[in-house]
């Protein structure tokens, strides 16, 4: 399956499928069941076998948004968590039945720190992605950027509700039922 992340594209993850593979232990996670909640410390990372799973948080006024994607094939985590131990900013929640080989964190965060090159291609392609998402925002219609999430990745809309999508793009759903009605032959 085609990567969803940039970092995903950007990264060589097979230290980090192997680690969960060889120590790791396999664990089911059903449709909506949390892996991590916000504002709880990351006790473990892990490698997604099958499945898909949201990051999310809670907006000023009580609302669960989705602010992330993970599939399978993938990491679970959040990088800036594992290396700082601080309480997670957001929920990470099955989207569908999931299974994940899961290790402690300390385990990937003791590997990133003894091998700095890779730490820090983790820390700018991250950076890229966000500082690129925050751009994105700004420069392109809902319209554009929902377009060019179904052309990156075609299979969203089998995976994730159309509510989830909506509320990663930062749209309604009535919005977003408007963009899918849409002929791609209409000006952005």
């Amino acid at each position: 399956m085609e990567k969803f992340n940039a970092f995903e594209r950007d990264i060589d993850f097979a230290f980090w499928k192997e680690i969960c593979e060889n120590q790791g232990e396999l664990r089911h996670y059903r449709r909506g069941e949390y892996f991590e909640h916000s504002g709880e410390n990351l006790k473990n990372c892990g490698w997604i076998k099958s499945g898909g799973f949201k990051h999310a948080l809670t907006d000023s006024e009580g609302n669960l948004k989705t602010v992330g994607f993970v599939f399978r094939n993938a990491v679970l985590a959040n990088y800036s968590v594992i290396m700082s131990g601080d309480p997670m900013p957001t929920s990470i929640i099955a989207l569908e039945d999931s299974d994940v080989m899961v290790v402690p964190t300390k385990v990937i965060r003791e590997y990133l720190i003894c091998n700095s090159e890779l730490n820090l291609r983790f820390v700018q392609s991250l950076f890229s992605q966000a500082y690129g998402t925050i751009l994105d925002g700004y420069y392109y219609s809902p319209l554009k950027r929902y377009r060019q999430l179904v052309e990156r990745f075609p299979r969203i809309l089998e995976l994730v509700p159309l509510g989830e999508i909506a509320s990663y793009l930062n749209i309604s759903r009535r919005q977003l039922h408007r963009f899918r009605e849409t002929p791609n032959s209409q000006a952005d």
